[in-house]
């Protein structure tokens, strides 16, 4: 076994409203294996702007996600 600690990195594009999806196949997730890995979470805001959308959409979006992450306890 490896003395390495285990580790997770993901995120979430911002790129409209966040769903029930988000928070059942993602965030949910996220928190639990918290304890078990190192964990590296982030809003990957650069990948949204492959397609045009309104900067000020893609900003309050942003916040949102940053937000649904601290209100999941990530």
């Amino acid at each position: 076994m490896s003395s390495f600690p285990l580790r997770v990195f993901s995120g979430i594009k911002p790129s409209g409203d966040l769903h029930l999806g988000n928070y059942l196949g993602a965030i949910k997730r996220f928190v639990p294996l918290q304890k078990t890995h190192a964990c590296i979470y982030c809003v990957v805001d650069l990948h949204a702007i492959t397609v045009w959308q309104d900067p000020a959409d893609l900003k309050r979006a942003t916040y949102e996600v940053a937000a649904a992450y601290l209100a999941a306890g990530v």
